[in-house]
């Protein structure tokens, strides 16, 4: 296969993704809820500490990510597109990464290899437009792996800078886990092939200080704004999510309990199709394929992510987005320099494509998107019935981002008819198969049905008017 086939492909994939960004709703609560809150950051102005509520500060996560959501959003209006599109941005960053990485290293085929895996893996191509904080991390990771190599193997002194930005990145990213992911592999590379001369000579000092500079202000400001934040994100996020499965002390959620382990049986899943090729590097270090001071730093880099998350019962398979550039670069070399090169062009082809061009077909059939937490057609039918028929639309029982998100923060949650305010008429929406438990409550109302979308149903109410 040619470069210049192979920066065609890349081209392409890159280019599907970038046109299915608008074509489906926010996919699922996390998506939903951050995109909620970075439109809260936008229209409400506060540009510090992210908002669960308007009167709710959200302490789970830095901001970097709803930075750069609500600059989306106020360049490009609100829209799935707009909020999506900074995601995107950090993985043709990343992707630029990994090509000037492993062209330096190995040559350029590898690298556009590497670039093309990363980015049809499931978890890379869902990444290139997801509105979690994982994007921005996985970049920040990756930028400071590749300032850390440049700095201690060429003794690149402004990539060694950038190295340390990119760990600044992180903090405000996702906090000190970014460090973490970082540290591990260089520290245990550095042990291992003791380069000391070049490691002393890293620009500790000024690059130390330049990822102060970068992270700290807000951190110092976050807290000042909201006191508590730091004790809760830093003891609570940083220490008891990792430590305690069913950590009840989660102000946003609930823990994500799994099996210790489970983060293994999630990194098949994050990296299929290409998972199927995993095999290969068994025997591309067997067969010295993968050897030398760059594949043994990019191996540690990549299980430093798993690794770290093996002993927590507390996990998202999105965790393992930081590690898979790390995966692909492996699986790219041992592809292009390994004994496997019979049928490697038409495998290659058929495992990048399969999921790039499934997911825009996808989007515009949109059965595979048709789930309860997509509340835009909902939200679109109630805007529409304002003008005839005007009433405020509330969500009976559970709480939906999306729906605040899609009325434009309108929408509000209530568990108690109870507690609705003196409405004449109103709207309530509630899931399908929520229906059967306590309709008795709709009794005191006389509600019409209006719609059904995405599983959920749309009711038009009032109080019934009493016996002459």
């Amino acid at each position: 296969m040619t470069t210049r086939t192979l920066w065609l492909l890349l081209i392409a994939i890159l280019g599907l993704r970038l046109a299915s960004l608008g074509l489906y709703p926010l996919m699922d609560t996390s998506e939903a809820r951050y995109a909620e809150m970075a439109r809260k950051m936008l229209v409400l102005g506060n540009w510090v500490t992210p908002l669960f509520q308007v009167d709710v500060p959200f302490w789970g996560k830095p901001p970097l990510s709803f930075w750069s959501q609500a600059l989306g959003m106020k360049l490009l209006g609100i829209n799935e597109f707009a909020i999506r599109f900074p995601a995107w941005l950090f993985h043709v960053a990343s992707c630029l990464l990994i090509i000037r990485f492993a062209r330096e290293q190995v040559d350029e085929k590898t690298a556009l290899l590497a670039a093309i895996i990363f980015s049809s893996s499931t978890l890379g191509l869902l990444s290139a437009g997801v509105v979690l904080t994982d994007p921005a991390l996985s970049f920040s990771v990756l930028l400071a792996s590749y300032g850390f190599w440049r700095g201690i193997t060429q003794g690149d002194r402004r990539w060694a800078l950038a190295g340390f930005a990119g760990l600044g990145l992180g903090l405000l990213a996702k906090g000190p886990l970014a460090v973490v992911l970082v540290a591990i592999p260089a520290l245990i590379w550095t042990l291992c092939y003791r380069p000391w001369r070049a490691f002393w000579r890293l620009p500790w000092i000024t690059g130390l200080l330049l990822m102060l500079l970068i992270a700290v202000p807000w951190y110092l400001i976050a807290e000042q704004r909201t006191p508590g934040f730091l004790d809760y994100f830093l003891v609570g996020e940083h220490w008891k999510r990792y430590v305690v499965s069913d950590w009840a002390g989660d102000l946003y959620g609930s823990a994500h309990a799994r099996p210790i382990g489970a983060i293994w049986l999630d990194l098949l899943l994050a990296f299929f199709p290409w998972t199927l090729l995993l095999p290969a590097l068994y025997f591309g270090f067997r067969r010295s394929a993968l050897s030398g001071r760059y594949y043994a730093f990019i191996a540690l880099w990549a299980l430093a992510t798993p690794v770290f998350f093996t002993f927590s019962g507390n996990i998202l398979w999105t965790y393992l987005l930081p590690s898979l550039p790390a995966w692909s670069l492996l699986l790219a070399g041992v592809l292009n320099h390994g004994p496997w090169r019979t049928g490697k062009t038409v495998t290659g082809l058929s495992l990048a494509l399969l999921l790039p061009v499934w997911l825009p077909i996808a989007a515009i059939d949109g059965r595979a998107f048709d789930r309860p937490n997509n509340q835009r057609d909902l939200a679109n039918a109630w805007q529409q019935l304002q003008a005839s028929k005007p009433g405020n639309l509330y969500y009976w029982g559970r709480r939906s981002y999306a729906g605040e998100f899609y009325t434009n923060g309108q929408a509000r949650q209530v568990k108690d008819f109870s507690t609705l305010p003196d409405d004449p008429r109103f709207y309530i929406a509630r899931r399908e198969r929520d229906l059967k438990r306590g309709l008795q409550a709709l009794q005191p109302f006389n509600c019409v049905e209006q719609l059904r979308a995405s599983q959920s149903v749309l009711f038009r109410c009032e109080p019934l008017k009493p016996p002459a």
